[in-house]
């Protein structure tokens, strides 16, 4: 970590960074019989600090001790007093806002601004949302055609949750699946991601403060391969809750199949961007550079593939392109910055290997696609005019700052061509007509359509994708719903 790093940090977050970090069990940190694994800074690529490698023992403590919250504490408390807490542990996410952005923004290399305007607002969100359903989780009286028999259906927890969260929105991600997870009255064994994991071990103390039992919040630190691995497969885990890549999606949906746990999977997009003849211009432009090159493109909701009528591609490449050259690229923590660095050096070589597929192919790099400083995994925001429908950069998730564009002439060669690929996630509409709007939305296979807007975001909205981009949605009461099961009782009453 650099002398300029530390000056910009909160003396809490520089406390909190200088220890080493082990899993959070039981409501502490513990040291644990595995390896350790350094947390590199992307903007310099220096050590912020170092974690916990958990091993197999220590991921079976962590289980058990939700497992035992669950069957206590936790899986007796009264609703009303689970609302209480849940309502607190959103407080202390307010009241260290700011320590909290600092986490996300060194480990993950996003500008600080972001964190604080969308992440922390959208995390307290989630817990505030979900802190009033305890008291509204209700059964149902059925009228069976059986005469003298009373049957209902009650609403229940399924026990001890493993949440897996990505790197790239880690604090945001711990709350979309913590809250409602609490809420239904699970516990929950939480693993971010290697390279983001410090907001997650603090939202862990913070649960302890907030009162919540020991047990029902714990983190497990790690790799995928190993302590994730170690923690899917655990006997006593009952659910798998999930977002990141298809192919990890794929794996883990394999793992809950042999174990019959319950799974729901948040995975990619390469989402459709349409921008019509018709729309403001101005706006879509706008909206098409954020949504291409917020977090340098590392959003699984990215607007990544932008489809736009032929007779205003031009101005809207120019438009986007003004967006982009006023981007400045610097360090999470430096206010001044509005795009960070990729995530680590082995994904920015990813991004550029799509983007030395281009040669060759008809299409050609409209701006971008070079390394801008010595030190940080940085890269230009980038545009690829012309590709074909099946071309890697268009049929596959690039996760980096790379916008696709390719015209279209009508709306019956669009739909089809819109829909062509693997994924479902999320696709954005631009235009003035709204029978066209509601046309074209209704026929597009994406779990979000936005129409004259792009990546608006509620607790309160139902957020999943179609296809290859997972089942089983996030927000709103089916977010809820995927925490519960249904238990069915019949009273006879002769």
């Amino acid at each position: 970590m650099t002398a300029t790093t530390e000056s910009l940090m909160l003396p809490q977050t520089f406390k909190f960074t200088s220890a080493e970090h082990g899993a959070f069990i039981d409501g502490t940190e513990t040291a644990t019989g595995g390896s350790t694994i350094d947390t590199l800074d992307p903007a310099t690529c220096r050590v912020i600090t170092t974690i916990a490698e958990t091993d197999n023992e220590t991921v079976d403590r962590a289980v058990e001790s939700a497992a035992k919250a669950f069957e206590g504490e936790w899986g007796t408390i009264l609703p009303a007093r689970r609302e209480e807490l849940l309502h607190r542990f959103a407080d202390l996410i307010e009241e260290n806002a700011a320590e909290l952005a600092q986490y996300d923004a060194l480990e993950g290399g996003k500008p600080i601004s972001h964190v604080e305007s969308v992440d922390l607002p959208l995390a307290v969100e989630q817990f505030r949302y979900y802190a009033g359903w305890p008291t509204k989780i209700q059964g149902a009286t059925v009228p069976v055609s059986t005469s003298d028999t009373h049957v209902y259906t009650r609403r229940i927890p399924l026990g001890v949750v493993a949440a897996i969260t990505p790197w790239n929105f880690p604090l945001c991600q711990a709350a979309i699946k913590l809250a409602p997870a609490l809420a239904a009255g699970n516990t929950v064994v939480l693993k971010p991601s290697e390279l983001t994991s410090l907001s997650s071990l603090r939202l862990a103390h913070l649960a302890i403060e907030a009162g919540l039992p020991a047990g029902t919040v714990n983190v497990v630190t790690g790799t995928g391969a190993g302590t994730g691995q170690a923690l899917v497969s655990h006997p006593k885990v009952a659910k798998i809750s999930f977002t990141g890549s298809e192919a990890t999606g794929r794996h883990l949906g394999a793992e809950a199949g042999r174990s019959l746990k319950h799974i729901s999977l948040e995975l990619g997009g390469k989402n459709p961007h349409i921008v019509f003849a018709d729309a403001d211009i101005a706006k879509a432009a706008a909206y098409a550079a954020t949504t291409a090159y917020f977090y340098s493109g590392q959003v699984c909701f990215s607007g990544s593939r932008l489809m736009v009528e032929r007779a205003v591609l031009d101005e809207v490449l120019s438009a986007v392109e003004e967006h982009a050259d006023a981007l400045v690229l610097g360090h999470g923590l430096d206010r001044s910055s509005t795009m960070g660095p990729l995530s680590s050096a082995t994904h920015r070589e990813k991004v550029e290997r799509y983007l030395n597929t281009v040669s060759g192919t008809g299409a050609t790099v409209a701006f971008g696609g070079s390394r801008t400083k010595e030190s940080g995994y940085f890269l230009e925001p980038t545009a690829i005019v012309g590709p074909a429908d099946t071309d890697p950069v268009v049929a596959e998730e690039i996760f980096g700052p790379v916008l696709v564009i390719q015209p279209f002439d009508s709306i019956e060669e669009l739909v089809p061509r819109a829909n062509s690929g693997q994924y479902g996630l999320t696709a954005g509409v631009w235009t003035s007509d709204v029978r066209k709007a509601h046309t074209v939305a209704r026929q597009l296979q994406a779990g979000t359509v936005w129409v004259n807007t792009y990546a608006d975001y509620n607790a309160a909205a139902p957020f999943g994708g179609f296809k290859n981009s997972g089942f089983g949605k996030d927000c709103g009461p089916a977010g809820l719903d995927k925490f519960l099961d249904t238990q069915t009782v019949w009273m006879s009453l002769a």
